[in-house]
């Protein structure tokens, strides 16, 4: 998988854009800046923009390429961001250390996909905030971008019980036509969910 990802992000261009996602610009417009996770963050679009905006930014991915990309971009853009090349499982989640955790398009199969949101629930403070969006179910099929597998694609009741110890402040589908770069592009089915961890 690693060198999946390598492979994809070896050409000049930034293959999900510059751009930050556009549900993580208007959620982060809501909130007071502090310290934000960026797991599994690839070129750096959101991470340098959370930057910009303020935050202190933390992202790791297992992509060498990626992290190369994503530094390269901050600097470009006169911001620092910590960036840590890691694993899902190698990384620390160090308990109740951020305000916010982005997860943008970050599929995996169900066994990580639970032990990740269990970790980013455990990571947030209290009345931390969860920011998602990722390729719906009904996604799969289409050729604009995601996993070709559904197990690995989300619904309404994976996210509520996957996230069951945060209040849930937005839940919804979305049929959108994305525009990020050369691997997301085209009318998608999305969901988008912003969470907030009980006090």
């Amino acid at each position: 998988m690693k060198q999946l990802w390598d492979d994809r992000y070896s050409t000049q261009e930034y293959v999900y854009g510059k751009e930050p996602n556009g549900f993580l610009s208007s959620e982060l417009e809501k909130l007071k800046p502090g310290r934000m996770l960026l797991p599994g963050e690839g070129e750096g679009r959101n991470a340098v923009f959370a930057a910009l905006s303020g935050w202190e930014v933390v992202a790791f991915d297992q992509s060498q390429v990626g992290r190369k990309k994503a530094l390269d971009l901050a600097a470009e853009a006169g911001v620092k961001i910590n960036y840590e090349l890691s694993g899902l499982e190698e990384f620390t989640f160090n308990p109740e250390s951020y305000d916010a955790v982005a997860l943008i398009y970050f599929h995996a199969p169900p066994a990580q996909r639970e032990y990740l949101h269990h970790k980013v629930l455990e990571s947030l403070r209290p009345g931390g905030h969860i920011i998602l969006e990722g390729f719906h179910k009904e996604q799969l099929g289409r050729n604009t971008g995601g996993p070709g597998s559904l197990e690995m694609l989300f619904d309404e009741d994976t996210i509520l019980s996957d996230f069951r110890g945060a209040e849930t402040l937005f839940l919804e589908k979305h049929l959108l036509e994305l525009n990020e770069g050369a691997f997301h592009q085209g009318e998608a089915s999305v969901i988008r969910f912003s969470g907030r961890k009980s006090i």
